[in-house]
């Protein structure tokens, strides 16, 4: 994602979301040149990525902050659909 302003394009900067296993970590992947709105960044990846699993449903979200500042986003969800791993689905 990159945030408009002049510059050489440095305000450059990743959002990663890491899955630990019943939640999720949201936070920026280097070094964001202006964190004023780094909080909408990261809530914009937590929805991208229950969009892309639609299987999971978000229970709760915590916001982490430094100097009062969000710069990370903790979320737990749980599983309500489970695909179906058997022969007989594979129509075998």
């Amino acid at each position: 994602m990159a945030k408009p302003h002049p510059g050489n394009g440095s305000g450059r900067f990743g959002v990663g979301v890491h899955d630990m296993g019943g939640w999720v970590q949201v936070k920026a992947d280097g070094r964001p040149a202006g964190p004023d709105e780094l909080a909408v960044y990261l809530s914009h990846r937590l929805a991208e990525r229950f969009r892309e699993n639609a299987q999971l449903r978000l229970l709760c979200v915590v916001p982490v902050s430094k100097d009062g500042t969000t710069v990370e986003l903790h979320a737990w969800y749980e599983q309500h659909v489970f695909p179906d791993k058997s022969p007989l689905a594979r129509g075998q």
